[in-house]
């Protein structure tokens, strides 16, 4: 019996894992009714509940009351998922101005449309909410109510919530959902366990705080103390025209952000040569047949590289692209969905946009931002459509009659003009400026090499002091100032997102990655006096971390939110699961250094690896406690944002699973194995490949909702 809840428990998360393999061949469909709705699924879950609260009656609930409350939390968030699931009640209303509504599920009042409006970022046409106003006739009550993102709408049972809307903005679809018995038990349990979890970690007697007093400070200390012949702008005019603003991704921003963002995708790096960023769109703006035979479009594609030239070298020339003036391409014999097909389009995209007379949206007129090739829209004044369809023509003449103080000022007009036709206080020309500044560092690209370089070092010596009983080790203090600096370079960056972003930076998986970064840098900082051997750990793992960060893949754009990502519940979620993160990689850290120790069959190895372990163990609770409520705390926003706390997408499923594999290690009573420590390290390597599964493994195989931002 005692065992029983566990091999439940091990079957449920194999079965939650196959299960988002299974969705990948079979559908959504398939599994929603074969797994998770499915009865043996409903029955395990059941079973677990059931005897693990049995088994935890007669263990705890004299001996340790938070955890038994811990338990009856999640035994009150199961059956809460169960009422919701044979109770709730859940559809689509279509609401047009002036029209009967349509509704999937019968409301026992009356509901209709007023307006449905869109409300935009300043001088922007990128949406910030989408918000129906609505009247509800309930008997001889007649109520106004408005519905946007993250703000829904409950009248008696029914909650409302914004979901799409019709092109003719005359008309908008509200999700309904009517579960008045399984939110609230739900919650309750979100509640007793977001207590039960703070007491156990405060509790003088539970296993946390003992584990935490049996580390002694000496126990913890493990150890003491080219010449470029393509034509393009110079540097002061490049200057000047990557000041001007551009509107590019959805946001108002200067120039050389597009600039950068375009010389990334080409090349994979922010510069080309000796050129920047601007002098290279520039180049490709004012020079083209210049640059045509540069081999400096970056494909990855081994089947595109030898369709398109020799399949040896992986930067390939527009001319490559275009055989007798036909597009190579055209006729490849593959699939418009090939991952390498669909790069190279992009990739030749940009550059035939702009080749085309399809500028940069820089010329704005009101909230609207538009190219040289918008020049004849009817709502333009004549001079201003002049201005527009000459611009580019002037700085190409100027540029080829070597007039480089006249490209400047023409440069210095198009700053003016946007001033004078942009939306009244749009542009932010402290801001622009700031964004340009945060453009020249490459802050991850230079921390990654300087922390696992230094981070190699302190560990290897961290291990030869180990080994040799040696007690000096000056690489623990330059691995300490080193972790300090990097601290305040990515506190640095991180403001200076959040003051260009307006939000948070954790909306994208670049954002969220240097967050781990500097969450595991801060953790080394304050434990370092009694924790040794994390001054190379957390240099090893925040420089792993920023290496993620700084590859072409992470595209480090600024962005304006979504509306559905404009919530407070989002910041909390993605924080509390990335000091999750960070925590358990200290641990695989733990469990990488026990085995080196293990191996180098030392005496002192054993004690080292012991109080690894001890340390390990104490990290768990805080490490399971913060994915645990980040788990829920995502659920909540999703509750708020789509009507529904729970709906099995694959990165839901898998951060399920990395919490029900990191508790299995709680229960080293029940699981005595747990109590050996080089199991419990093996455990804890092996662990973190969930982490990994969960961060990076769901956008590779499965996509789905939370692909956005990793």
């Amino acid at each position: 019996m005692r065992l029983l809840p566990f091999i439940l428990l091990l079957i449920i998360t194999l079965a939650l894992g196959l299960a988002t393999f299974a969705e990948i061949r079979f559908g959504t469909g398939f599994v929603m009714n074969h797994f998770y709705g499915s009865w043996w699924m409903l029955t395990l879950w059941s079973a677990m509940a059931l005897t693990a609260l049995y088994l935890c009656f007669r263990r705890s609930f004299r001996k340790n009351k938070p955890a038994f409350m811990l338990h009856c939390s999640f035994g009150l968030i199961l059956l809460g998922a169960l009422l919701t699931f044979l109770t709730a009640q859940r559809g689509q209303l279509h609401l047009r101005q002036n029209s009967p509504a349509e509704s999937s599920i019968k409301l026992p009042f009356e509901i209709s449309l007023d307006r449905f409006e869109i409300d935009y970022y300043p001088g922007t046409t990128t949406p910030a909410d989408y918000i129906s106003n609505l009247s509800i006739t309930d008997g001889h009550t007649t109520i106004r109510a408005a519905v946007s993102m993250n703000r829904i709408f409950k009248h008696r049972a029914y909650r409302f919530y914004q979901a799409s809307y019709d092109d003719d903005m005359k008309g908008t679809i509200l999700s309904v959902s009517c579960d008045p018995f399984g939110i609230p038990v739900t919650y309750t349990g979100y509640l007793g366990l977001l207590i039960s979890m703070i007491a156990l970690l405060l509790d003088k007697n539970g296993a946390f705080r003992t584990l935490l007093r049996s580390l002694s400070l000496t126990a913890l200390i493990l150890t003491p103390l080219n010449a470029d012949a393509q034509r393009t702008l110079t540097p002061a005019e490049a200057q000047a025209f990557g000041q001007t603003a551009v509107f590019y991704n959805g946001r108002i921003a200067p120039l050389d952000s597009y600039a950068r963002a375009f010389t990334l995708k080409l090349t994979g790096r922010a510069s080309y040569k000796n050129f920047n960023a601007v002098q290279v769109l520039a180049g490709w703006l004012f020079y083209p047949d210049d640059w045509r035979e540069e081999p400096m479009i970056k494909i990855k594609n081994s089947e595109i590289k030898r369709f398109l030239g020799d399949g040896k070298d992986d930067r390939l020339r527009l001319s490559d692209f275009f055989a007798s003036g036909v597009y190579k391409l055209s006729y490849a014999q593959l699939p418009l969905q090939h991952k390498g097909m669909r790069e190279a389009d992009e990739k030749l995209g940009l550059i035939m946009s702009l080749q085309g007379g399809n500028s940069p949206a820089v010329f704005p007129h009101g909230d609207k931002w538009l190219s040289s090739s918008d020049h004849n829209s009817n709502f333009l004044s004549s001079e201003q459509a002049l201005f527009i369809s000459k611009f580019f023509t002037l700085v190409t003449e100027r540029l080829q009659a070597g007039e480089h103080d006249e490209v400047i000022r023409l440069f210095n007009k198009l700053s003016v003009y946007q001033q004078q036709h942009a939306e009244a206080g749009s542009i932010n020309i402290q801001k622009l400026k700031v964004e340009i500044f945060h453009n020249r560092f490459d802050v991850t690209g230079i921390l990654f090499k300087l922390n696992l370089t230094v981070g190699l070092l302190a560990f290897a010596a961290f291990i030869f002091c180990i080994v040799r009983g040696r007690k000096r080790n000056i690489f623990r203090l330059i691995s300490i100032l080193t972790a300090a600096f990097s601290t305040l370079v990515l506190t640095l960056a991180t403001g200076l997102r959040w003051y260009l972003s307006s939000h948070i930076p954790l909306s994208n998986g670049y954002e969220t990655m240097i967050f781990i970064a500097l969450c595991i840098l801060i953790i080394t900082l304050v434990a370092a006096r009694r924790f040794g051997f994390l001054p190379a750990a957390g240099l090893l793992l925040s420089g792993l971390a920023l290496l993620v960060a700084s590859l072409g893949a992470m595209n480090p754009q600024l962005t304006q939110l979504i509306p559905v990502l404009q919530s407070p519940w989002l910041s909390i979620h993605v924080s509390l699961v990335m000091v999750s993160y960070a925590l358990f990689g200290f641990m695989m850290f733990n469990g990488f250094t026990a085995l080196i120790l293990f191996f180098a069959a030392s005496t002192k190895s054993h004690d080292h690896i012991a109080s690894l372990h001890k340390i390990s163990r104490m990290l768990l609770y805080p490490a399971l406690f913060a994915l645990t409520a980040g788990i829920f705390t995502g659920a909540v926003w999703a509750n708020i944002s789509w009507g529904r706390y729970w709906g099995w997408d694959p990165k839901e499923v898998w951060a399920l699973i990395t919490m029900l594999v990191y508790s299995f290690a709680m229960h080293s009573r029940s699981l005595p194995i747990f109590n050996r420590p080089i199991f419990f390290h093996i455990y804890a390597i092996l662990a973190f490949l969930t982490v990994i599964m969960t961060y990076f493994g769901v956008n590779i195989f499965f996509g789905g909702m939370h692909s956005y931002g990793g």
